[in-house]
């Protein structure tokens, strides 16, 4: 990808180690780090980083670029989870004093809430986190969709899959959102949705709300700051989710704001820009 000129901002595609991600520099006291959704890609925050002022890296995961890389092992979770913390440790070292902010959507709140369980473990060197904003993370296999589609599919043949999550939408508008999604996804190989949605979806239990709020929790321990936003279709959910919170120590760390946005409108950047804004304005 060629670098992005807009309004004097430049935003460059680099390389770290075998990780390939996007970043807009700026001379800001904080570094937003952007952690893409499942089958998605570092591009989806791409008119973000071209539009607001802060320094923003965005991360795709391996297997997950752009231009479908294929031939490669599928990557488990584990290694995703390594490879990002690593990423964002040699990140933070080369901005040294500056605050970090994460950001995930989807499968990438997901990995936020793993990087968490990472940077506590006895080895781990965490780095500094001012603030985590989850973007519709899941909170048990009933929020898991897409996922449960994608690891029942044959590998070799996803077509059935993609045709089985178009029949779900229920309106025009998430026919539309659900078909550009799938046009974002269709270059990628399949292979290593697969397997992630595999790992993923035995991340979860099946029901239930206290796993989510312990894991939450260890959120809150990392970053001073730790901000829910979620899609319509999380109301169901959040007074549960709001319960398992409140046992945890870090509950006044973590705030919560349901939306009337479908799931994918939560990456557009009008979003963004105001949950960002709130943390550093």
């Amino acid at each position: 990808m060629a670098p992005v000129m807009c309004h004097d901002h430049t935003v460059v595609e680099r390389r770290s180690n075998d990780l390939s991600y996007l970043e807009r520099k700026a001379d800001t006291d904080t570094l937003t780090v952007f952690f893409h959704g499942l089958g998605l890609d570092a591009t989806d925050y791409l008119h973000h980083l071209e539009h607001h002022d802060g320094h923003g890296v965005a991360l795709n995961l391996r297997g997950y670029e752009p231009d479908g890389t294929r031939g490669l092992p599928p990557v488990g979770l584990a290694s995703h989870i390594r490879m990002a913390a690593a990423f964002v440790e040699t990140l933070s070292g080369e901005n040294a004093g500056k605050r970090i902010i994460l950001v995930g959507f989807s499968l990438g709140a997901d990995l936020v809430l793993q990087l968490a369980e990472h940077w506590q473990g006895p080895k781990a060197a965490a780095p500094p986190v001012t603030a985590a904003v989850l973007l519709d993370p899941n909170v048990n296999q009933s929020t898991m969709t897409i996922s449960r589609i994608f690891a029942e599919a044959d590998p070799r043949n996803p077509v059935p899959a993609f045709k089985r999550l178009i029949g779900l939408a229920p309106d025009k508008e998430t026919f539309r959102s659900l078909c550009h999604y799938l046009t974002k996804v269709t270059p990628k190989d399949f292979g290593q949705l697969s397997q992630l949605s595999r790992d993923t979806l035995s991340y979860w239990e099946p029901t239930g709300y206290d796993q989510f709020g312990t894991r939450l929790n260890r959120v809150a321990q990392l970053a001073d700051r730790v901000r829910l936003v979620l899609s319509a279709s999380y109301e169901e959910h959040l007074p549960a989710m709001n319960t398992a919170l409140q046992r945890h120590e870090g509950r006044d760390r973590i705030s919560a704001r349901i939306t009337k946005l479908d799931h994918f409108e939560l990456i557009n950047e009008e979003t963004l820009s105001y949950e960002l804004r709130s943390l550093t304005g």
